[in-house]
């Protein structure tokens, strides 16, 4: 059989996807053990894979590093001081905190990793949410959304356009020219839907602004 590695590593793409959603293993183990298998049934030997990790060291190390940074922020209360301002800016209006989401997130997005900005700015809605007296899981769906559209602004966006883009030589300038625009059509659309995906948060007004809490930054 002539594609029987194009098979086998489908399978195995396949078997690793469905171990990640139904989180019977975990996830880094079903990761791991689907690259194992790859090398086992010698669709791949295990310099190549190691070189693969290699090119990705980068965008490795800024994932660890966000973390490091998100984890050692959280006790400074950094982040429900800022989700406080936000609500302020917006006053207490849901459809200003939406904008303002897509606003926040949209430019970050542009310079880096989708995953990246979603861990950075992730802990702030939880508290933006309690705040203003809503669900804050639409607002982290819509956190993603914004996340995997803006991702597609520039080469940089998305990891997986990264590893694409630079193994096929094509330069930042190259993919603004011929790609962007699939962004910013995602963007634009994302935005006019807002009122009717999240019609509830829409049309929600805090009436008394001066009733929220001021959370101060606890300096280390």
């Amino acid at each position: 059989m002539e594609n029987w590695q194009a098979i086998v590593a489908t399978a195995m793409f396949v078997g690793v996807i469905f171990l990640v959603m139904t989180e019977w293993i975990q996830l880094t183990i079903a990761a791991f053990l689907g690259a194992l298998l790859l090398v086992f049934f010698n669709v791949m030997t295990l310099p190549e894979a190691i070189g693969y990790i290699g090119r990705s060291h980068g965008t490795l190390g800024l994932f660890f590093g966000v973390m490091v940074l998100v984890r050692a922020f959280e006790p400074t209360k950094i982040f429900d001081y800022l989700a406080t301002q936000m609500v302020v800016l917006a006053k207490g209006r849901g459809n200003l905190l939406l904008l303002g989401i897509v606003g926040i997130t949209t430019p970050i997005c542009a310079v880096l990793p989708n995953a990246t900005t979603v861990m950075l700015l992730a802990p702030l809605i939880p508290p933006m949410a309690e705040e203003v007296g809503v669900n804050f899981v639409p607002l982290l769906i819509l956190m993603v959304f914004v996340a995997n559209s803006a991702g597609l602004l520039t080469i940089v966006g998305d990891p997986a356009t990264f590893i694409v883009g630079d193994a096929i030589n094509l330069s930042f300038t190259d993919y603004m020219l011929r790609l962007s625009l699939g962004g910013v059509i995602a963007i634009v659309t994302l935005v006019a839907t807002l009122p009717f995906l999240f019609r509830k948060i829409w049309n929600t007004k805090l009436e008394n602004l001066n009733q929220l809490p001021h959370p101060q930054i606890n300096h280390p």
